[in-house]
């Protein structure tokens, strides 16, 4: 699935520097049940895939593998700076997990979720992202 032009080019121009809580809390909104309950990001099993694959679209970068006793777990890195939006607390130290670092590609992600799941998450996140930035008022006047 290609990223909405107008929202990357905007992403790239209004964005100087990429803010993990910002993101971190565009995440947690995206994956706000529909019957209104709270998902933190780190719930779901594989959830780690999705994430990284949807970090790796919108802000680019890497995405890693590490092995952990339940399979892969995957994460990012961004500007040379190891990101994991699946560690339940943004301000928790990663000293548990021994990361491993290893390249992997959108591909090997792909695997571990179905795309209609994945732009289902993509259009609530990029809506939540918008909102927390104020780059929702660039929707004005896009809509058919």
């Amino acid at each position: 699935m290609h990223l909405p032009v107008l929202f990357v080019n905007i992403i790239k121009r209004e964005i100087k520097m990429f803010n993990r809580i910002v993101v971190y809390e565009a995440l947690n909104r995206s994956l706000l049940r529909d019957d209104g309950g709270n998902a933190p990001v780190s719930t779901e099993p594989g959830q780690d895939s999705l994430v990284s694959q949807l970090i790796h679209d919108i802000f680019g970068g890497e995405i890693l593998k590490t092995r952990l006793k339940k399979g892969w777990h995957f994460y990012n890195r961004i500007e040379g700076s190891r990101i994991d939006f699946t560690i339940p607390d943004i301000n928790k130290s990663s000293d548990d997990i021994q990361f491993e670092d290893i390249p992997a590609s959108p591909d090997e992600t792909r695997y571990y979720f179905e795309d209609d799941d994945y732009s289902t998450f993509l259009m609530r996140f990029i809506s939540a992202f918008e909102e927390a930035v104020g780059l929702d008022k660039y929707r004005q006047g896009l809509t058919a």
